[in-house]
């Protein structure tokens, strides 16, 4: 079979997807290591058996609805690829615009920045580039997660990130350490939604990374009682929350004289996402 005909084949496999070609596309340049922008020269090329079957296989996995970064191993995050796996929250866009407005807030030549619940170490090893002279600390309760993390910063050459097994900031105690900015993307899905999710998410994601309790802000609550006294003045406090939640938020911090210069942002599509403040 040829590449364009394979192409076709698993275009009508996924048309219930919102987008099957794109996911075509990726998969083929994921099984053949070839760029998108190149793919096409390869479509008069005759697939091999063994290609074949393994493009044939991951169209399958990819109808039943496991998330296209499991399947390739690997995910985007703000223009780097990084590894990918089910123990880890898959990275989505709505979070390149958490780190994005973080990084927008920051001083130019932040030492020591946190990111809480960091999972697959991706925002954390994105910062670590960023300010290659400061010390990231990554954090998070899940051991497994974790294994993706420290190889997410193998890949990448990084040796300016501290990856550390803890509940929240617990291990950081009061004022003991004193960061530039904190940036988290806890769980925040309310226990009960969670079933009610894309299949990507409910069953392809980790439960632990998803689950925030009933209304989805247990962990939110209990950063935002402990973080005002490991924050530097003028430090920098970035959440991603789900929409809904976001008003609620600004206005707790807005009323709070521990934080100034509280904004809420949306992402790409218009929803609100983010929640920002600095430190009075």
């Amino acid at each position: 079979m040829r590449v364009q005909d394979a192409s076709r084949w698993g275009i009508n496999e996924l048309a219930n997807l919102e987008s099957p070609r794109l996911e075509v596309d990726i998969l083929l340049c994921h099984l053949m290591k070839c760029e998108r922008h190149s793919l096409y020269l390869h479509y008069s090329s005759e697939m091999n058996a063994t290609e074949l079957e393994k493009f044939r296989n991951m169209i399958r996995r990819r109808k039943n609805r496991e998330p296209l970064q499991h399947i390739t191993g690997t995910a985007e995050f703000l223009g780097r690829e990084f590894i990918a796996g089910q123990d880890a929250l898959v990275p989505r866009p709505e979070t390149e615009t958490l780190a994005e407005l973080f990084i927008s807030r920051l001083p130019p030549k932040p030492r020591l920045l946190l990111d809480a619940g960091t999972g697959s170490g991706i925002i954390a090893a994105s910062l670590a580039l960023k300010y290659p002279s400061a010390l990231v600390i990554g954090s998070d309760i899940n051991r497994a997660a974790l294994t993706i993390a420290k190889r997410n910063m193998i890949r990448h050459g990084i040796d300016n990130v501290q990856l550390i097994e803890a509940d929240l900031l617990k291990p950081f105690g009061t004022g003991s350490a004193r960061f530039d900015g904190v940036i988290a993307n806890l769980p925040y899905i309310p226990s009960l939604e969670i079933d009610t999710l894309e299949p990507e998410v409910s069953c392809g994601d980790p439960r632990i990374a998803l689950d925030g309790g009933i209304d989805g802000l247990d962990f939110v609550r209990i950063l935002l009682e402990e973080v005002p006294s490991l924050l530097n003045k003028n430090g920098v406090l970035a959440l991603e929350l789900a929409s809904d939640q976001v008003p609620g938020i600004a206005e707790r911090l807005s009323n709070d004289n521990s934080w100034c210069c509280v904004e809420s942002v949306n992402d790409l599509t218009g929803r609100r996402r983010v929640v920002i403040a600095g430190r009075n």
